[in-house]
């Protein structure tokens, strides 16, 4: 081996040259098809919700074409491809684990959620296989593919950072930074990261490999891509991007016998991961939008158990585990992780875990836990494999597919821990090319002659088509879900869709949308909306069958009942509604409410006590104090429901302002005992009491305006019922009106007149207004 071609990654000196003739059929129709496959990262959404429905659909098509060109195609009919397959450990672990994820789901809960979770997986197995047949004697061609893969990232990354710097200067870095621009096609920032990442290797080959304006362009291609990174300051992203550099600038430097020429190389990788790391954590400066977009130092090094992020991870982690041991062996179900890690992780009222952020723990909560290190160990004999090519292997390919493949598996590995690339199309793609880069690269290929079997290629054709009825009822969900969601039908009266449309649609896979909530949720909410209350209660039984954790159906339930005057039973249905997601705000404070009605302070304790601890805000307990007080709970009982909060919140201002609020609204209650049982002096000073609490109460001083107006001392009056009107929370007239008054009984026609028209439709006002006023 020469020593120039020690210092680059790409294919012995033999194929090399046999190449430069120009590319044949069967090398053309590779890197054609992994364009098509790289494609996925710049489709549109199709009307979908989530770009994850047609990527799996678009992925399903992709392999079914490529199935068909393979069995096409004598020459890569190769019998060899079968020992490859059946000496793999790999693949049978793989192929094992999938069997094991089939078996789940009979054991699930919702079976729907795990056949389109199956048939994706089946998608990736199919590209996979598409992968090493068509790599399969050319990876001399991986040089082409990273230049193909540098061209996807420089377009991808490109784009986001375009529209990025349109947003930034036309509103600002920080709106720029939380806009959809920096999710780019992915859905979600963290896999737009990791989409960009697993590319970074190929753009490190073809910095390497070639020269000219090529080397340029990857150069550039990178510091886009890595821009992209630092500016999503995802901590395992930049994690990843920190190792795979180090791998490879350490494995190129090692190798090199002409170091001199191997630094200027590296120039080319090194300087734009430098530039792109400070231009970015420019901008991060000039936004300090938030706690995330502060800075890449800040984020890797400031990493405590009080990050928000770090906290939501520990409450999946703590969800999966649960889940994981009710079934150790056979899991919850292939993908109802979704549906059944709600009541494990009351943490935000706001949203709900869809996944684990572990690929393995939530593998093992829904397929066992024996599944799990099953797929585990998938990736430690990738890791062994690989490691040992790159270490004892003497030919330049094999080591140099070795340490492409360990990269992918340095990025897809760090992903997995933190993230859920297992059901992510983008990030599958990279596993596929690491798993067919293993199968493939090995020192020894030959030509076999001798063709697989026609049943063989047939059976294979047929697993790149059975993903497609599932697929595709999967993007008619997604595009149900986005139809729904564009009707904003939780909050509008009404939408472009009725109930029928909804019913009549009626995707068969999945019955959930990605939100977790079943599809006909929904459907019984736009009749809700019509008034089609028996049909709406019947859709929302079913929905609570499909998702019994989320509450939202029983709460349809109570408002259905409330307009049909069902008092008892719009109690019960809020109350059900509540304790199946205890951590809604907005059943709680509706359900105490309607405990307050029927005095039932039991029950208001009863669900106060529900919340989770680790939750329990002061915005609850407020609720709580003023519904128990309403319900007319004893003050002893009160004081002690006040010291709670002392306790819990000493220092917290909502908890003060309540205790307030109530202290000011007994005291006016007090008030006006007082004013009525004749004692005026008792009365005047229990609203004094009020206003040293608070001087800007508005009721404390329009009731001070009251007590002086009814003693007719209306001098005295005037200055509180301004000063009433001048604080929020008045707007009926009343006050006004009375103000009115009282410049008529000083004699000062002119602010009379001026009140009594602002005291609008107030009874008596228009009369007044034309006694005094003509």
């Amino acid at each position: 081996m020469s020593k120039s071609n020690k210092s680059k990654i790409h294919a012995a000196p033999s194929n090399v040259g046999a190449k430069n003739k120009g590319l044949s059929y069967e090398e053309f129709m590779v890197l054609l098809l992994v364009v098509a496959f790289l494609l996925i990262d710049f489709l549109p959404y199709f009307k979908s919700y989530e770009i994850i429905a047609p990527q799996f659909l678009y992925l399903t098509v992709i392999n079914l074409i490529t199935g068909l060109y393979i069995y096409s195609n004598p020459l890569l009919h190769q019998q060899s491809l079968i020992s490859i397959f059946k000496q793999s450990y790999i693949f049978s672990a793989y192929v094992g684990f999938i069997v094991l994820c089939s078996i789940s789901i009979f054991f699930a809960k919702n079976v729907s959620l795990g056949v389109v979770s199956i048939a994706e997986i089946f998608v990736v197995l199919a590209m996979v296989i598409n992968f090493a047949i068509l790599f399969y004697n050319k990876l001399h061609l991986v040089v082409k593919v990273a230049f193909l893969v540098g061209i996807s990232a420089f377009f991808q990354a490109g784009t986001v950072l375009y529209n990025f710097n349109v947003l930034a200067e036309n509103k600002s870095v920080a709106e720029a930074l939380h806009s959809n621009f920096l999710k780019g096609n992915a859905g979600n920032i963290n896999i737009l990261a990791a989409s960009l990442l697993f590319k970074i290797p190929f753009i490190y080959i073809g910095i390497i490999n070639f020269n000219n304006w090529k080397k340029w362009f990857f150069a550039i291609g990178l510091l886009f891509a890595a821009a992209v990174i630092f500016l999503i300051s995802a901590r395992a992203s930049i994690l990843s991007l920190i190792i795979t550099s180090i791998v490879f600038l350490t494995y190129f430097i090692r190798v090199s016998e002409r170091k001199k020429q191997a630094a200027i190389q590296l120039l080319y990788l090194v300087l734009p991961l430098v530039v792109s790391f400070f231009l970015a954590n420019q901008v991060l400066e000039k936004a300090k939008s938030d706690l995330r977009f502060v800075s890449t130092a800040d984020r890797l090094t400031k990493v405590n158990v009080n990050d928000g992020s770090i906290n939501r991870r520990i409450t999946f982690y703590k969800a999966a585990v649960a889940l994981a041991k009710q079934k150790p062996l056979t899991g919850i179900g292939l993908g109802n992780y979704r549906v059944e890690s709600i009541p494990y992780d009351l943490y935000s009222d706001i949203s709900i875990p869809l996944h684990a952020h572990n690929d393995f723990l939530e593998l093992a909560a829904e397929t066992g836990v024996f599944n799990s290190l099953l797929y585990f160990s998938v990736f430690v004999m990738l890791l062994f494999i690989n490691l040992k090519r790159l270490i004892k292997t003497k030919e330049t390919q094999v080591r140099n597919i070795a340490l492409l493949t360990l990269l992918l598996l340095i990025v897809y590995g760090i992903d997995a821990l933190f993230n859920f690339p297992f059901y992510r199309p983008t990030m599958q793609l990279c596993f596929s090319f690491l798993m067919a880069f293993t199968f493939v690269n090995t020192e020894k290929q030959i030509e076999d002659k001798n063709s697989l079997n026609k049943k063989i290629l047939l059976g294979f054709v047929a697993l790149c088509l059975l993903p497609l009825y599932v697929t595709y009822h999967a993007y008619k969900t997604s595009n149900l879900e986005y139809l729904i969601q564009t009707d904003n039908i939780n909050f509008a009266t009404s939408g472009v869709l009725k109930g029928e449309d909804v019913i009549n649609r009626s995707p068969k896979i999945p019955n959930v949308f990605q939100s977790s909530e079943a599809f006909v949720e929904y459907a019984g909410i736009y009749f809700f909306r019509e008034k089609a209350y028996d049909k709406a209660i019947k859709l929302l039984d079913s929905a609570n069958k499909i998702n019994p954790h989320l509450g939202r159906p029983d709460f349809y339930k109570y408002l259905i009942a409330n307009e049909r005057g069902l008092s008892d039973s719009a109690y019960f249905y809020v109350k059900s509604a509540f304790y199946k997601r205890p951590i809604s705000t907005n059943f709680f404070e509706t359900a105490t409410t309607l405990a307050a009605t029927r005095r039932d302070t039991t029950e208001i304790l009863k669900m106060y006590a529900a919340f989770p601890e680790n939750v329990t805000k002061p915005k609850s307990w407020s609720t709580a104090y003023l519904s128990l007080n309403n319900a007319g709970y004893s003050k002893a009982g009160l004081n002690e429901f006040k010291g709670l909060a002392l306790k819990s919140f000493p220092k917290d201002t909502i908890v003060q302002k309540t205790i307030s609020q109530l202290a000011i609204t007994n005291y006016i209650v007090e008030g006006q005992r007082l004013f009525a049982a004749g004692k005026h002096q008792e009365a005047l000073n229990a609203y004094k009491q009020g206003l040293k609490l608070d001087p800007s109460n508005v009721y404390v001083n329009q009731n001070i305006g009251f007590y002086y107006f009814n003693l007719s001392q209306a001098s005295a009056a005037i200055p509180y019922f301004k000063k009433a009107l001048a604080l929020p929370g008045l707007n009926n007239g009343k006050t006004e009106f009375f103000l009115g008054l009282c410049y008529v009984n000083v004699g000062d026609k002119v602010n009379a007149c001026s009140y009594f028209k602002l005291a609008g439709n107030y009874p008596d006002a228009a009369k007044l207004l034309e006694i005094h006023c003509k």
